[in-house]
């Protein structure tokens, strides 16, 4: 079956896609990237969205209904355009799978996720495209008791488990995720947030540097972090808190930015020097996140992510890996997850084209270990195009068996095209 993914983190630096096509056999499911794009959002679609992602915004219901169309519309011209990148018609994909754009994310403050909304109306992408659309996947796991984030845990404990050793795999969007799958048992993989990726870097380039990000980490790399400032930041009640757990802006966006910005002119320190600060907080808590999470420590972390493209945010993780692994035990290798045939850029579109073909096919999409949800549900709803009863049939008649997956093998990579996209912190 050939899916397409849809998705947009939590930086709104990109709308991304992946065609995928995806076989299963026996548990297996054979994936081949096809195709992948990065799109930019519309600038105006853009500047509301982030809006809206601002917890001190107070909107009216038409506002956020509007909204939705809009980024709706904008999730429908990425795949229109992604599918001619690719060369085919739009008759050539049987669904197109939607994360859509989370603008908001509760969590109590016992840790536990109450809600989570994500806007991009799959209505307008069905009609659109004429393709059946699967999408809202968060609240089905929070319904059951988790917290409906990280679900690329999922992903990465089918593709990168080994029968002999511990790995993980690390994905610094604009908030920071890890999956740690113990040898021979991916299936009881554990992933939570551990905290900020690149919110936190990225708005205070808006503030203080008047550009979009800190490109390349350049600014961070010219100034020194101070420890008087991370050992306040440390300090975080979020970072005691034991997996599974989530987070967002709401705890480590634009208002924690703003308090940081002016921290920073109080004390006098350089603008490099708090760029250079808030990079290491992240790069800190990845490693922290990982050493206190009791689960065993990983021989190997596959990276994927925005973050990737900031070299010096990837030099403080490797530093802060070496200083946090445990006596006697090596610093994990640090792998970008394209070694494996998945574009790191396309990582978190091809997981929803994962998602939404399980989802098309009634199995589990999800691991309790991963969201702490009290079972495996099916995430995704479903928005049926043209030719939906044939789909379905088909799906019947192909679906690999009714068990839940056991592994993802990659088949192959095309290297997919980019517009517009430059290196991101």
């Amino acid at each position: 079956m050939r899916v397409l993914g849809l998705n947009s983190g939590t930086s709104l630096d990109s709308i991304d896609t992946a065609l995928v096509e995806l076989e299963v056999d026996e548990g297996t499911m054979r994936l081949s990237v096809i195709d992948w794009t990065a799109s930019p959002w519309p600038g105006p679609v853009r500047a509301q969205l982030r809006h809206l992602a601002d917890p001190a915004v107070t909107l009216s219901a038409g506002e956020l209904a509007l909204a939705s169309v809009a980024a709706g519309e904008a999730f429908a011209a990425a795949a229109s355009n992604a599918i001619r990148a690719a060369g085919l018609e739009m008759k050539d994909v049987a669904v197109v799978a939607s994360h859509g754009q989370t603008v908001h994310h509760a969590v109590d403050d016992k840790g536990r996720a109450l809600a989570s909304l994500q806007i991009g109306e799959p209505a307008v992408i069905a009609e659109r495209t004429g393709r059946t659309v699967v999408a809202d996947f968060r609240p089905r796991d929070i319904a059951a008791g988790g917290q409906g984030a990280p679900l690329v845990g999922f992903l990465d404990a089918l593709l990168f488990g080994e029968p002999d050793r511990t790995v993980g795999a690390l994905n610094v969007g604009g908030i920071a995720n890890v999956t740690l799958v113990p040898a021979a048992a991916p299936l009881e993989a554990a992933a939570w947030d551990t905290g900020p990726g690149n919110t936190l870097i990225d708005a205070l380039a808006r503030r203080v540097l008047r550009r979009p990000c800190d490109e390349d980490g350049a600014v961070a790399a010219s100034g020194k972090a101070h420890e008087w400032l991370l050992k306040e930041l440390l300090a975080h009640e979020y970072y005691a808190r034991r997996p599974p757990k989530s987070t967002g802006r709401e705890l480590f966006g634009e208002a924690m930015a703003s308090a940081l910005v002016k921290r920073g002119r109080v004390a006098g320190m350089p603008d490099a020097d708090l760029m250079a600060t808030v990079t290491e907080l992240t790069a800190r808590t990845i490693a922290r996140g990982i050493r206190g999470s009791g689960a065993p420590w990983p021989a190997v972390l596959h990276v994927a992510g925005g973050g990737t493209r900031n070299p010096t945010l990837m030099r403080g993780i490797e530093a802060a890996l070496i200083r946090e692994a445990p006596p006697g035990v090596d610093p994990p290798e640090v792998r970008m997850v394209d070694a494996a045939g998945i574009p790191a850029a396309a990582k978190e579109a091809i997981l929803f084209a994962v998602l939404g073909h399980e989802a098309l096919h009634g199995r589990p999409n999800t691991l309790p270990g991963a969201t702490g949800a009290r079972r495996a549900a099916v995430l995704g709803a479903i928005w049926p195009g043209d030719g939906f009863r044939e789909l379905m049939d088909g799906a019947s008649r192909t679906g690999g068996g009714s068990g839940t997956l056991t592994r993802i093998a990659v088949q192959r990579e095309i290297k997919g095209k980019q517009e517009g996209r430059k290196g991101r912190s």
